[in-house]
């Protein structure tokens, strides 16, 4: 089942491939997250202990792409990856009998979490992870990806807080304590990003016949973010502009 394909969702206790998946060419300006998450992945495929990880940051920082990097890295190894998109979490018991006795070592994927305050789900979600009388299988880890660096809002505490606040507070970083591995991703600087800019022009041979600085830094202000995925689509826009019809 898993010779095949890297990619898979679990959806209604289903599992189905994914057929249409394509890794980045090249990630610039992530080599300690590349770094971090690529030792703990060589950890995972090799038999070793390995710890679930998480990366935080605001969308298009690159987050899915090594992920995407790493599944394609390490697919010779035996890495596959499973996209959880099932609203029971419990139907996770079911995905691990059929990933328990196989060769290969699998993430188990969570894209853009996050937990509303009082969503009680957070419970059911962190017994799953670790905690529970029936432990995940050996060759899997999982992988969650979330805008923010806490999952769920957190308050701050103050001495009057009665008992009850303080333990729903110390739930709430039970959860996010599961992830030995915490990748943060973050905004790039503004020469990082006209690097990045100039890669993609490239990419789409885009003609430089304008002020690449002053234009892209006007483009990014209307995303309030300098990320990869705004170059990016900086330079398509570019390509578009120049397409003659």
């Amino acid at each position: 089942m898993f010779k095949d394909d890297l990619i898979f969702r679990w959806y209604k206790g289903n599992l189905k491939n994914v057929e249409n998946f394509n890794t980045p060419k090249k990630l610039l300006f992530l080599n300690k997250q590349i770094e971090l998450a690529s030792k703990n992945t060589f950890a995972l495929c090799s038999g070793f202990e390995a710890l679930n990880m998480f990366f935080y940051g605001e969308n298009g920082l690159g987050k899915s792409s090594l992920v995407k990097q790493l599944v394609q890295n390490f697919s010779t190894r035996g890495l596959r990856c499973i996209e959880y998109l099932e609203e029971d979490i419990y139907s996770m018991y079911g995905l691990f009998d059929i990933i328990r006795n196989t060769d290969y070592k699998f993430f188990i994927y969570f894209d853009d979490l996050a937990f509303e305050e009082n969503n009680k789900e957070f419970r059911k979600f962190k017994s799953i992870i670790e905690g529970s009388l029936e432990e995940k299988p050996k060759n899997c880890i999982f992988l969650i990806t979330s805008n923010k660096k806490h999952l769920i809002k957190q308050k701050a505490l103050n001495i009057d807080s009665d008992m009850f606040e303080k333990e729903e507070e110390n739930e709430k970083i039970s959860l996010f304590s599961r992830f030995g591995l915490s990748v943060g991703f973050y905004p790039l600087e503004i020469e990082e990003f006209l690097e990045v800019v100039i890669f993609y022009l490239n990419e789409f041979n885009v003609k430089i016949n304008f002020d690449v600085k002053k234009e892209a830094q006007s483009f990014a202000l209307n995303y309030g973010i300098y990320s990869g995925r705004i170059a990016k689509q900086f330079a398509v826009f570019k390509f578009i502009e120049q397409l003659k019809i």
